[in-house]
This record gives structure tokens, sequence and C-alpha cells, in this order.
């Protein structure tokens, strides 16, 4: 029927994500991003929408690492909840469009002080 085709069209979608955070750079595992949205969760059952839905609450605007990347190109994030409802280990599966890679500082080298 329809709803295998509709669920088809969607793993083919996802299949074709690459790993470019919402302003274009690349992410790898192991980079720390900010969560700077969270996804639609259609079809999903009331009791698993209510959790995931908390658990994105959770997360948008919070920095995390990169896990890993599933065969779909959603990033893999596994973080722990320390108090109320949610507490626990949790892990998530996010497009990377809804990301933004963290800028990494410009440490000065020891030695490089300008002095002369």
């Amino acid at each position: 029927g329809g709803s295998a085709r509709a669920l088809g069209l969607i793993i083919m979608m996802r299949r074709s994500l690459k790993p470019f955070d919402v302003a274009g750079r690349r992410l790898k595992p192991g980079d720390t991003v900010r969560v700077v949205g969270a996804p639609e969760l259609k079809g999903m059952s009331r009791a698993a929408l209510r959790e995931t839905r908390a658990a994105f609450h959770h997360l948008v605007g919070t920095y995390r690492k990169i896990d890993s990347f599933d065969r779909d190109g959603l990033a893999e994030i596994f973080f722990r909840v320390r108090r109320g409802p949610l507490a626990g280990l949790h892990s998530v599966a996010i497009e990377p469009f809804l990301l933004r890679r963290k800028r990494e500082r410009l440490t000065p080298t020891r030695g490089s002080r300008g002095i002369v």
C-alpha cells in the first residue's frame, strides 16, 4: 500500500544525508556539536513520541559529541540525563543539518607569546 511506498521514500531520502552541519561544515565522529533543532517525529507511537520529544527538548541548545553516523547518515549521540523523569542514559539519531559544529579555539602554543 501507500504507507510502504512512503516509508521507502523516507529511507531513500535519509540515505542521501551527507555529514554537513547547518553551516555546511563537514562533521565526523568525535566532533563537538551544538544541537540547534529537533527532527520531525511523525509516525511514532504516542508513548515513544512522549519520551523522544522530551529527550530532544533536553538536547536542543546543548553541546554534545558525535559518537558515530548510522547507515542513513544520521549522527548518533549518546548522553546522560542526571536528574528528573528522564534520568538515565539515552541515545538519539539526528539529521546532521540540525547540528552546528563547535568552532575550535586557536590556543597559542608554548613559546608563541610574541616575545622577541
